[in-house]
């Protein structure tokens, strides 16, 4: 029996992944490759990008400087130092900053991190936990109900945020508040989600021999001047790289810090690129993930892998990588590697988070997409608030 007859499916037209022919007459399919646009007219950047999220990628360095000195006019007390565990409450931009730098902290962490993308507190929280809240507006449905339950034991807290009722609990109750400045997407200020949270664990001595940010933010500023808009695609390796997955979906591979890594690159492509995007931490993908790309075969083509390198790798992952590179070649599948940058673990991580930034913003451009607006993501906020009766605004 032929699979279209047992699925029901009498016509190929209507195969599940061909597109409809219909969908070409409203203007709303994606662009064809020989339909693109140029990534090196700053006219045409302009006109996808009218709210600048290349010039937000671009403000990393700084969002690094300005988080230390915001950290450093904070005073924390002997209950937010003399822990057993952290947890940080927080959601989608704002969680990302913590996983990132408890990726490049490693063993050097003092007492374990928790990252909690959820409701309330996880199991196991208690007095000697140290709870950092992290909202970037403040008003996270999530985060706040984590908050509140920490406020209601009396748990060790500390908040970063722009302001909202996050900012205002911590000032009733004269918490450690470590505010800044920052309008628009939370994703956009990952310099101030990596900075305070580093510089407050680093000044709890929770992280033993700290990386100084300011040795990432000028690694940061090196890669930049590399692979930003101003510089042309022939010698960008950030838009040639844009331009391999354009069309594709990505499938990005890391391992250790670069696994951190690796999940920012697959938000960033769905926020920024509203692309289908997905991860792999290493080595378990080789448990389970490279089996998965043989079929189905006719798509083979319609994926992208990248894999996120360490340079201080170990021999053992570096020897998984090779061979994967072999089964992967006999399988033609597409694919690059990306190495990490930097004299520190953190700038490391930093300069492949904005290296990432910036191929899902000129994959955005490419697809004539404004990588700002997160149109589905407020419309899902809305239609929960309705079904809730909760507040709409609720974000990271």
């Amino acid at each position: 029996m032929d699979a279209r007859d047992f699925f029901g499916y009498k016509n190929p037209d209507e195969e599940p992944g061909r597109p409809d022919p219909a969908d070409d007459a409203d203007g709303e399919r994606p662009p064809l490759f020989e339909e693109a646009v140029t990534l090196d007219d700053p006219a045409t950047l302009k006109r996808i990008d009218p709210e600048d999220m290349l010039g937000k990628v671009a403000a990393m360095p700084a969002q690094l400087a300005q988080a230390r000195r915001v950290a450093a006019s904070v005073a924390l007390d002997a209950r937010h130092t003399d822990v057993d565990a952290v947890v940080v409450l927080a959601m989608g931009g704002s969680a990302i900053g913590a996983e990132l730098v408890a990726a490049a902290a490693g063993e050097r962490l003092r007492v374990p991190l928790i990252v909690h993308r959820d409701y309330g507190l996880p199991p196991g929280a208690g007095p000697r936990t140290l709870v950092i809240a992290a909202s970037h507006s403040g008003e996270t449905a999530e985060t706040l109900s984590g908050f509140a339950a920490a406020r209601e034991r009396a748990l060790p807290l500390v908040v970063l945020t722009t302001g909202g009722r996050l900012a205002a609990g911590a000032e009733e109750d004269s918490l450690p508040l470590l505010r800044y400045k920052l309008g628009g997407q939370p994703r956009a200020a990952i310099g101030f989600g990596v900075g305070l949270v580093h510089e407050t664990l680093a000044r709890a001595g929770l992280i033993v021999d700290a990386d100084p940010l300011g040795g990432a933010a000028t690694a940061l500023e090196e890669l930049l001047e590399r692979t930003g808009p101003a510089v042309e695609t022939e010698a960008n390796p950030a838009k040639q790289l844009a331009w391999s997955i354009f069309g594709r979906i990505p499938v990005i591979y890391g391992h250790g810090a670069m696994a951190a890594v690796a999940h920012r690159w697959k938000t960033q492509m769905n926020e920024n690129a509203k692309a289908w995007s997905a991860y792999e931490p290493m080595p378990e993908a080789n448990h389970n993930a490279i089996e998965g790309s043989l079929n189905p075969r006719e798509l083979s083509d319609a994926l992208y892998v990248v894999q996120l390198r360490d340079p201080s790798e170990p021999e053992a992952i570096a020897e998984r990588y090779r061979v994967v590179e072999e089964l992967l070649g006999e399988r033609a599948t597409n694919r690059s590697a990306v190495w990490a940058e930097g004299p520190t673990p953190l700038a490391r991580v930093m300069t492949s988070v904005a290296f990432g930034d910036l191929v899902s913003v000129y994959l955005a451009i490419l697809y004539q997409t404004d990588p700002t607006p997160v149109t589905l993501l407020a419309m899902l906020k809305e239609r929960l608030a309705r079904a809730t009766g909760s507040d709409p605004t609720g974000a990271t």
